[in-house]
Order: structure tokens, then sequence, then C-alpha cells
């Protein structure tokens, strides 16, 4: 089975595949699936729908954040299934994924792309 991906119910950005990390996105592997029944899983996305090695899959309707987003968010409860991928976390553009990992203690940062090159490019 090829990759896939479900989009972090905060900032609208898919989980991470492993193989297409940058220094920039990184933090974007690390995350938060949940499901109705309570279970959580926190740890490093594989891009084949396991997190630490535990697989879960499309019919167990996953909440997914990423871990910073979900921190940034309160670490909020099980609400609702994530999205679906349509770059399957994997296939995209240089550059398409790069953005500031948010901080705990200031909540989600939405900046502008100016904004955004400054920060990354000093």
């Amino acid at each position: 089975m090829g990759f896939f991906s479900w989009n972090c119910k905060s900032c609208g950005h898919p989980m991470l595949s492993p193989y297409v990390l940058s220094d920039i996105n990184a933090w974007m592997n690390q995350v938060v699936v949940q499901f109705g029944n309570g279970t959580r899983l926190i740890g490093e996305y594989d891009g084949y729908g396991r997190v630490n090695d535990i697989e879960f899959d499309y019919g167990s309707k996953p909440e997914c954040y990423h871990l910073s987003c979900w921190k940034a968010e309160g670490e909020p409860g099980y609400d609702c299934e994530s999205v679906t991928s349509r770059d399957q976390g994997f296939f995209f553009d240089d550059g398409e994924h790069d953005m500031k990992e948010p901080d705990a203690n200031e909540g989600m940062i939405i900046i502008s792309e100016r904004e955004e090159e400054e920060y990354y490019n000093g």
C-alpha cells in the first residue's frame, strides 16, 4: 500500500512522512492521532498509517494533529474525523509545508508569507 495521511485539525497541513522532512518541517512528523473510543497515539508518523509502529486505518475515523499544534490548541480531546490529505503527506512541492512550528505557550500563530520568509531567511 502507498503513502497516505490526514490533515492536522489545527493547521491544515498533513502529517508528513519521514522521507520528505526538512529542517523547517520536521516537527510535522511528530503527531497525535486520537479516536472516538478514547484511544490516543502520540509519536512519529511513518507515512503508511502507523504511529510508533501501531497501525490504524481510514475506518477508525482518526482525528489527527501535529504534536506541537495539539499542544498549542490546549490538548483537545476527540471531536471528529480529520480530512485525508490530497498530497498524502509525501507528494508535494518543495516549501509547500514549510511553516513555523507553533509554540504551546503562545498558541497557534498565523503569520503572513512575508513574515514567514523573513523568519526563515533572516
